[in-house]
């Protein structure tokens, strides 16, 4: 039985394996080598979107090691043709390495516990690979995309940081791990801005221990001086997937448990208990949901009115729009934008806000231009922003110079309209 699994070296030929490279000189193992590791053709498959999903990664995880600066040129490309200049990228690196820790935590953990370990060599050590092998990448990156040239392409015009991600359906004492070096990555490198966590949140380990997840991670939050910021996914859930009791608070205890300053997902929504409350919760404290439809329609089946987009968008809840893994879905965010306007048809107004709420909620440090997020009323000294003022107050600050970036391409734009 043909798994168009990736593994590593040697190659037994005589066990039926073949050369990675055969992929692009055989047909018939190409097509079956994209329909396994992406959501290709899902509607004639034998299994469900959300298996399809989750299964692909371990088929082509073999690949990743020793090739992320490749992996980090084709995003960055990606982005720039589509006029995204600023990316969070979900990483794992380090992860494995920490799950695997001979000296690790009991799941019934102390405060000191937690300190001993971030403070402790083993995770010293594994921060300290991880930011080395980010510098590689990097470094590879623009020499693939030529940005010391005179001709640099595209993607190095791309701002990129890193999201560490933990992941839910391990135990307990490997995700105490993966957190201490998730937060310690961001503690110790600028480039790694907020933390994550990701897999089916329909596990039956992530269904066991939710409350044990979410108070997790603000214990280990707690471990630090300085604040690590933490986007969840949270919410990837519809009736019939779980149990309706497993529906009803996943999204607030993210946000009031756990600190969450962004949702990812956020589909069952609509099943918390009091959702009206946690709806108003969320506009106020300024809590973003990322928006992944054609990832939801996908694996949950949830689309058009059953997709919460218009209750959050109605809600005042700020939303931005992503793509969860364009790579296996086959997309990308330029699509997630056409989708968002042909199922919902809404405004160019509402399209602006989407984009600039991707920047306004980020994780990059400094001061916002704007004073007024949902409004985008810019701050008094860059009511003109090419003054010297509004230069001087941008200056200092990563978010802001990003953020004028964007207002000067939706300047040209609607220019270009004569809006």
């Amino acid at each position: 039985m043909s798994t168009f699994s990736i593994s590593t070296s040697p190659c037994d030929e005589n066990a039926g394996n073949v050369p990675v490279s055969s992929i692009f000189s055989n047909e018939q193992i190409y097509q079956g080598a994209v329909d396994a590791m992406s959501v290709r053709n899902i509607e004639f498959g034998s299994i469900s979107g959300h298996d399809q999903f989750f299964s692909t990664f371990r088929k082509f995880s073999k690949a990743i090691p020793g090739r992320e600066g490749e992996m980090l040129a084709e995003v960055a490309n990606r982005a720039a043709r589509q006029n995204t200049h600023y990316l969070e990228l979900i990483v794992v690196f380090g992860i494995f390495e920490a799950s695997s820790l001979r000296h690790g935590v009991s799941h019934q953990y102390t405060d000191d516990d937690l300190k001993t370990l971030v403070d402790g060599k083993e995770i010293d050590e594994i921060a300290g690979q991880v930011i080395s092998l980010t510098d590689r990448a990097e470094a590879k990156m623009r020499d693939i995309l030529q940005c010391q040239t005179k001709s640099p392409k595209p993607g190095c015009s791309v701002e990129i940081r890193y999201l560490p991600a933990m992941i839910r359906v391990f135990p307990r004492t490997a995700l105490i791990s993966q957190a201490a070096i998730a937060f310690s990555l961001v503690a110790r490198d600028s480039r790694y801005v907020g933390v994550n966590l990701v897999a089916p949140e329909d596990s039956r380990i992530a269904l066991q221990d939710y409350d044990w997840q979410m108070q997790l991670l603000q214990d280990m939050a707690n471990q630090f001086s300085t604040p690590i910021p933490r986007t969840l996914h949270a919410g990837e859930l519809d009736l019939g997937l779980v149990p309706p009791e497993a529906l009803k608070d996943h999204i607030s205890k993210a946000v009031h448990k756990a600190g969450a300053r962004r949702i990812g997902h956020g589909v069952s929504v609509g099943f918390e208990h009091d959702y009206p409350v946690l709806l108003e919760t969320m506009k106020n404290q300024g809590i973003l949901v990322e928006i992944n439809l054609t990832s939801n329609e996908i694996i949950l089946g949830v689309q058009g009115k059953r997709h919460p987009f218009l209750s959050y968008l109605n809600a005042g809840v700020p939303m931005s729009l992503s793509t969860d893994d364009e790579g296996v879905s086959r997309i990308d965010l330029t699509h997630e934008y056409q989708k968002a306007v042909e199922t919902y048809n809404i405004s160019y107004a509402t399209l602006k806000s989407l984009s600039r709420n991707a920047l306004e909620y980020s994780f990059l440090p400094g001061e916002s231009l704007f004073t007024e997020p949902r409004h985008f009323q810019r701050v008094e000294a860059c009511k003109q922003m090419e003054s010297r003022v509004c230069k001087k107050f941008i200056s200092p600050s990563e978010k802001a110079r990003l953020q004028r970036q964007l207002e000067e391409r939706f300047l040209r734009f609607e220019q270009s309209l004569a809006f």
